[in-house]
């Protein structure tokens, strides 16, 4: 079984990203696509169970949290450069958002 488990939306940019996990690893991905549905992308593969995902179009960035591995990460827009932001200290992060004063 599978299912996106959060969305976030660059609408300036046109594009959609979400977190998607099932059962078998190779679904446990962050991919994008046109608002519309149309040209869906695979961005980031090789997670575990990514779940909350925000994004900081002004920097070019998106992070998620990975539930099955208690990370956050992150990646440029286009899923280059994948890095570990918080590896110690959390347990089952979930949901995720960013805060710009």
């Amino acid at each position: 079984m599978s299912g996106a488990y959060d969305i976030a939306l660059d609408v300036d940019g046109g594009k959609m990203y979400w977190t998607e996990s099932a059962t078998t690893s190779s679904a446990d991905r962050i991919q994008r696509a046109d608002l519309d549905g149309s040209n869906v992308e695979t961005l980031v593969t090789d997670l575990r169970y990514p779940r909350g995902i925000a994004l900081d179009v002004t920097a070019g960035k998106m992070y998620w949290t990975d539930w099955g591995t208690d990370k956050i990460q992150r990646a440029n827009l286009d899923g280059s450069g994948v890095e570990d932001i918080v590896t110690a200290g959390l347990e089952d992060p979930w949901g995720i958002a960013l805060y710009r004063p």
